[in-house]
């Protein structure tokens, strides 16, 4: 509660001079200071008399606009450079070619040998990967899981969000009968027969705690061509009601409490970039112009240069065009005047300056966003790391709202119904689904430092050898160590190394003698004495 203004000993003063004065004047203070002392919230100045705002909740200030949104976001995403640009930059650092996944159980809550976690994991990671490099995971043959992943993602950096649908068609030679439907946000509405209802909100059905219940889904794309056709809707549970399973996915990023969709990532800047396109546009016209060299031929008789020289097909009479060497006629009485075209020697910078708002908007440094690294390589290293936190960020989300239930999804079809604690046990259950997304490696502008500085750090113990692999390499690093193994042992069977590694690079350490013919993992023979002679 805020507290009165005291007197002052102005206010005092005049309260036993002019006591209606002071009345007046100590009131205003009041007033002032029940108004709050926030410049920005003030309508009396001038820079905020015509900025009027509405207070409205998280849906009631989205949902009208996302239609608009997400056409104009998707146009750009069309025609526009960098919202190409964008979205598929933060597509290849996000995702890549796709985000595997590497079991990791929780052994000792499991009440399993360290030798029999690692077999299962082993196992339900093949498992997986063959469901996942298939198409017929997903429902329209056409995309395999990892695949999906990039559409995914696009889907929601365009739309703002998307949603898949858990099916389990039957079909021959699928791993699981579990099949991904992915469905874009326009289908997702409120069709007019369910108008008004408070409960339903842009196609999502909440219940009293604003919890999703239910998704209406038309039947046909709202912009499909009339010919198609198909009217209609179905309402889809958000979770089964015996099992209790999730079984729709509503993938986007909340931004506000009690917002039910999701805004696409272009929204800050839509009116950005649209006007530094017809900008780009104007200046590249110009530039055009610019570049053109015309002589114009004043004749003075029927018999000069006009009459010999046919007419441009398709222009009438009076039509002028400019051209590259272009010779244009024109009549006794006529003159040229020229409009010589704008100085275009401030686009550049001009350019660059609103691209780096874009940037900031989109989370992508410069640099990144036009793929233009002129800067020096301390500069250029703390672009590449702050954004390389801001795709972490994304590629966490992501694995949260789209890889990790999809997992479990291909867990709850796949496992045997009698592995213990895992349907009835939500702790094992959590435990059994324990994994690691791996995602595309990071960039390195100069290996030669980056490498030293890795090497120096799990030296120290700040990293370790698995997190450089994954993070450096994109790879795994059981499959890393496993291949790093059989290289060394062709190349000591071959004379091209010592079959003892010496202890240098990150992660030194001394390996033992290895059997030429062994597999790296039985212990190696004593050598034998040699005689003496």
């Amino acid at each position: 509660m805020i507290k009165p203004v005291a007197p002052t000993l102005m206010d005092r003063f005049l309260a036993g001079v002019a006591p209606n004065f002071a009345t007046r004047r100590y009131h205003a203070r009041l007033s002032l200071n029940y108004m709050g002392q926030y410049a920005g919230a003030r309508s009396n100045r001038a820079a905020l008399k015509a900025w009027r705002t509405h207070p409205g909740s998280a849906d009631s200030d989205t949902l009208g606009d996302l239609p608009a949104l997400r056409s104009r976001s998707r146009d750009l995403g069309r025609n526009n450079p960098i919202a190409t640009g964008a979205r598929q930059t933060s597509k290849s650092n996000v995702v890549g070619s796709g985000l595997r996944v590497r079991s990791k159980l929780n052994p000792k809550l499991l009440g399993m040998s360290p030798e029999a976690a690692e077999l299962w994991e082993r196992k339900s990671e093949t498992l997986f990967d063959l469901w996942a490099q298939s198409k017929l995971c997903d429902i329209t043959l056409t995309q395999n899981f990892y695949e999906l992943q990039g559409l995914v993602f696009s889907a929601v950096f365009e739309s703002g969000d998307t949603f898949v649908l858990r099916r389990t068609p039957k079909r021959p030679n699928a791993v699981v009968p579990l099949a991904l439907n992915v469905i874009e946000a326009d289908r997702v509405a409120t069709p007019s027969e369910l108008e008004g209802e408070y409960l339903i909100r842009d196609g999502v059905r909440i219940d009293e705690d604003g919890a999703p219940v239910a998704y209406i889904v038309l039947n046909e794309h709202p912009g499909e061509r009339q010919t198609y056709t198909v009217n209609g809707f179905t309402e889809i549970p958000a979770f089964g009601k015996k099992s209790g399973e999730q079984m729709v996915l509503h993938i986007f990023e909340r931004m506000r409490p009690g917002l039910n969709r999701g805004i696409p990532a272009l929204a800050p800047v839509i009116e950005i970039l649209k006007q530094l396109d017809r900008y780009s546009e104007a200046e590249l016209m110009k530039a055009v112009v610019s570049s053109f060299f015309t002589v114009f031929l004043k004749t003075t008789g029927d018999d000069g240069f006009a009459g010999a020289t046919p007419g441009l097909p398709g222009m009438g009479a009076n039509d002028v065009t400019m051209g590259p060497g272009t010779i244009v006629d024109i009549g006794t009485d006529e003159e040229i005047q020229t409009a010589q075209p704008a100085n275009t020697a401030n686009f550049d910078p001009f350019f660059q300056s609103v691209v780096r708002q874009i940037g900031v908007a989109l989370s992508i440094p410069f640099e990144l966003l036009m793929m233009h690294f002129t800067a020096s390589y301390s500069a250029s290293r703390a672009s590449l790391e702050m954004a390389a936190q801001f795709f972490r960020d994304r590629r966490t989300w992501l694995v949260r709202n789209f890889c990790a239930p999809v997992y479990e999804w291909f867990l709850t079809d796949a496992i045997n119904a009698g592995l213990t604690g895992f349907f009835n046990d939500p702790v094992k259950r959590a435990a059994w689904l324990g994994a690691q997304w791996i995602g595309p490696a990071r960039i390195i502008l100069d290996p030669l430092k980056e490498w030293k500085a890795e090497t120096e750090a799990v030296n120290l113990g700040a990293r370790t050898i698995e997190q450089v692999i994954i993070e450096r390499g994109g790879d795994d690093f059981e499959h890393t160590t496993a291949q790093r193994a059989r290289e060394h042992i062709a190349r000591a069977a071959a004379k091209l190394e010592p079959e003892v590694l010496a202890p240098s690079g990150m992660g030194s350490r001394v390996n033992e003698d290895i059997e030429q013919k062994g597999d790296g993992t039985d212990k190696p023979k004593p050598k034998k004495a040699e005689k003496k002679q």
